[in-house]
């Protein structure tokens, strides 16, 4: 992280990023009040790709659709919590927002750290890819701590501009790897032995903000199960701090045509580092 100021991006980015902020803020109260106790929480229902929702993942989407009206004058609302798009306002303009009211709701149901609102903005006619998300905001559950960025003017954290790592060798690497439902084949075996160090959060927008951070050098994801409400707000952030994010297969993430499309994900500190870790995937 450097120390190139927020003071450097344009007026509009300005103001957009700190509204963003501005929610994150606002989301903690309700967060407080819906945090799960000791005991674990009980699904309450089932969303659109199959996973069990809690009480606070409901909750939590209800409380930014509002938050989202109340603050701009139209737009659509699309999250893994609803089956449908939600959209507020008249006529055809505004963003299209791509939300994950809890990603990490595993971690957050138990007490673990590392859970976050992720929300995305594009345009609202743009297909649903890396390359369209114009604003991003992944706010921290636990407390006053939000990442966000704007395409071509950088990603933020605590108004400090983020850069990745320089790390361009798999060896050098440090690497967190998504291993949640899923049994790793030979390929990631080897992954995590020429790394130099192997980290599991089961928070992959979280993940990827620590890569933007250069705390990680890279995370990987391949079990072909991520979905793009998880990530599309923190590809923004790892791009805007000079990291590169693909598919297993090297190729651009997206367009997808729904929040229930899956895919895998690469991001890594530098191209160099990102296609040494496809590479060995592969093999």
């Amino acid at each position: 992280m450097t120390s190139t100021l927020l003071h450097d991006t344009s007026t509009d980015s300005q103001e957009m990023l700190a509204l963003l902020r501005q929610l994150q803020v606002d989301s903690l109260q309700l967060l407080d009040q819906v945090r799960p106790g000791p005991d674990p929480s009980p699904a309450v229902g089932v969303n659109g790709k199959g996973d069990n929702q809690k009480h606070f993942d409901i909750a939590a989407d209800e409380w930014i659709r509002q938050w989202l009206s109340d603050h701009f004058e139209s737009g659509v609302v699309e999250s893994e919590e609803q089956t449908g798009a939600f959209e507020f306002g008249s006529g055809e303009q505004g963003y299209r927002f791509i939300v994950d009211p809890v990603d990490g709701s595993d971690n957050f149901a138990r007490g673990l750290p590392l859970s976050a609102i992720s929300l995305a903005m594009l345009p609202r006619q743009t297909s649903l890819s890396t390359d369209g998300v114009i604003y991003a905001l992944v706010g921290d559950t636990s407390g006053p701590g939000a990442v966000v960025a704007a395409r071509g003017s950088g990603a933020y954290s605590d108004r400090q501009r983020l850069h990745t790592s320089e790390t361009r060798r798999l060896r050098d690497a440090f690497v967190s790897c998504e291993l949640n439902h899923w049994a790793p084949d030979t390929s990631l075996a080897e992954l995590m032995r020429t790394c130099s160090g192997l980290r599991v959060y089961g928070c992959a927008s979280r993940a990827l903000c620590l890569v933007a951070e250069g705390a990680l050098d890279a995370h990987v994801d391949v079990r072909s199960r991520l979905t793009p409400e998880s990530f599309l707000a923190a590809s923004l952030l790892v791009t805007e701090a000079g990291g590169h994010i693909c598919r297993l297969d090297g190729g651009a993430l997206g367009p997808f045509q729904s929040l229930q499309d899956r895919t895998t994900l690469v991001a890594a500190s530098t191209k160099e580092l990102s296609e040494e870790i496809t590479n060995a995937l592969a093999g």
